[in-house]
């Protein structure tokens, strides 16, 4: 007698990951909807939302770090230095115009010239670090699938 109590082809597994996979993509995008509603349409206080957005947050930067990773197929050694701080440095860029965006315009702060530079330092450094990680992922996710194919 067969102890597995289902038996399942290699079709079946992968028609189970694409759900999962959609139901957490909409599970991830669904709580993001729920927290930035919490945020900017009720104007609920930060404690009432801020472990919906951390749970988000440390989610996609898992995210993105996993499928560098598994995919192995970028090697941050083989881009070019401009291409790398080009990327950083429009992710910076982006991450700035965001914070920026956020206090001015969705919570109607006036932010002043030192406030503007604290947050440019803390983007700056916060980008920094997940660049670091990621593409130190990417690397060890590229040196394994070489590793896989030799």
């Amino acid at each position: 007698m067969n102890k597995k109590l289902i038996i399942v082809d290699e079709r079946e597994k992968e028609i189970f990951r694409k759900i999962c996979t959609t139901l957490y993509l909409l599970t991830l995008f669904g709580l993001m909807v729920i927290q930035l509603y919490r945020q900017f349409v009720l104007h609920q206080p930060s404690q009432e939302w801020d472990d919906i957005a951390l749970l988000v947050t440390i989610n996609v930067i898992i995210l993105l770090g996993s499928i560098l990773f598994l995919f192995g197929r970028i090697n941050p050694l083989k881009i070019a230095p401009g291409y790398l701080l080009g990327g950083y440095t429009g992710f910076v860029v982006l991450g700035f115009l965001f914070t920026i965006y956020k206090y001015n315009v969705l919570l109607k702060q006036n932010l002043g010239l030192s406030e503007i530079i604290d947050y440019l330092g803390i983007v700056v450094i916060v980008s920094g670090l997940l660049v670091l990680v990621w593409g130190f992922l990417a690397f060890l996710g590229h040196r394994n699938l070489e590793k896989k194919i030799d």
